[in-house]
């Protein structure tokens, strides 16, 4: 028994440290299983959450910078807008993402240039008959008017000539934004001539006054655009001002050329019209056609103060109504006539889709008419107006032109 007992004395110690041993073995091995549990949920959770981030971006994607891009007349790919989640665009999928919005936006910006193209050739296309037929209708109108001594039927015949006038400054508008030239073959042309032929293409030409004169000539190339521009501004001051308000417009010295002002009496645009008149009358970038909106005169005179090196914009420092400002650098302009050149001074030409100007058309006209006017109303001599071919439509007591 004294042997078991000192026996059992000696076991019981290694027996105890032995289990104490496994149970800090267990403990660790425990506790390494813990972390790595709490590892493996903390990758799970951060895989997940980037799983659903991804997610939100690709819809993000297929629900807003997709259609944003799509939606932009240019295709732009700041249009698409910014990541979702920004920490992605180090990633692949980031980049992945960034590489299928510049796939598309290449492809909507191929799009857009073959639909302008489209479109500009079929503008084009339907331009051209339409300004061969005002042509003929004007040639028909001088036949008419040069021939008749009946002082009624010279009246309706003015406002029928007036007419297509306008219509032919409409097609131009449209033309320049397809792409088309506006006529570059006249010849010199006095400032005020260009002024005048500016004022004959307006509706409401009555309300124009030119009130100075300035002795300067445009260069052939550019005269016919200046007019079509001034006419454009003439006739966005004539509309949008007060009824029956006169619109002024008057040329001032300026350095490096000259500015020929239009002012108008009327509201005032908003800081909102003044953005969108800055956006398009510089005439840097092309502006699509499902881009124009309401700024389909001002894109035409912005394209046309582009190809014909003048500029113009609205001063939106003027307290009273809009004034717009063109501007006439020193290269556009002459002091004196070309020498040794047939110049055909005294009347603005029409550019027409035949090849013909107004300026022989209505100098014949002028004559019978002038003529005819000053025998049968001597008292009106006075209150002639200078038209695109340099006619003066005299007015009747009754205020017929």
């Amino acid at each position: 028994m004294t042997v078991l007992s000192e026996v059992l004395l000696v076991a019981a110690p290694a027996a105890l440290a032995t289990a104490c041993t496994a149970t800090w073995y267990c403990h660790r091995s425990a506790v390494r299983a813990t972390t790595a549990l709490q590892l493996l949920r903390q990758q799970y959770e951060g895989l997940a959450g980037e799983v659903k981030f991804r997610d939100q971006e690709a819809g993000h994607l297929a629900a807003v910078r997709l259609p944003s891009l799509v939606a932009s007349p240019t295709g732009e790919l700041t249009q698409a807008g910014p990541l979702l989640h920004p920490h992605l665009a180090t990633t692949t999928f980031g980049r992945a993402i960034q590489a299928v919005l510049r796939q598309n936006s290449a492809f909507v910006a191929d799009v857009e240039t073959r639909t302008e193209k489209s479109a500009h050739a079929q503008l084009k296309a339907i331009l051209a008959p339409l300004a061969a037929q005002a042509a003929r209708q004007q040639s028909a109108m001088v036949q008419l008017l040069g021939h008749s001594a009946d002082e009624e039927v010279l009246g309706h015949g003015f406002a029928v000539d007036h007419g297509v006038t306008l219509l032919v400054q409409r097609l131009q508008i449209i033309g320049v934004l397809a792409g088309q030239e506006v006529g570059t073959r006249r010849p010199d042309t006095p400032v005020m001539d260009v002024l005048a032929g500016a004022t004959s293409r307006v509706q409401d030409y009555q309300r124009v006054k030119i009130t100075n004169r300035n002795g300067d000539w445009v260069r052939g190339p550019a005269a016919e655009p200046v007019a079509v521009a001034l006419a454009e501004l003439l006739e966005n001051g004539v509309r949008h001002s007060t009824p029956g308000s006169p619109v002024s417009m008057w040329c001032a010295p300026a350095r490096g050329g000259v500015n020929v002002i239009v002012d108008s009496a009327g509201p005032m645009l908003d800081a909102a019209g003044y953005e969108r008149a800055a956006a398009v009358l510089p005439g840097a970038h092309r502006i699509p056609f499902t881009a124009l909106g309401p700024q389909l005169g001002l894109a035409a005179v912005g394209a046309l103060a582009r190809r014909s090196g003048f500029q113009v914009w609205l001063d939106p420092q003027q307290t009273q109504g809009v004034r717009a400002v063109l501007h006439l650098p020193s290269r556009l302009l002459l002091s004196a006539p070309v020498p040794d050149e047939p110049q055909h001074h005294g009347h603005i030409a029409d550019v027409t889709a035949a090849g013909t100007t107004s300026a022989s058309r209505m100098a014949s006209l002028s004559n019978g008419v002038r003529s005819l006017s000053r025998a049968r109303l001597p008292e009106e001599r006075g209150a002639a107006h200078t038209d695109s071919g340099g006619r003066h439509a005299e007015r009747d007591s009754r205020g017929r032109k």
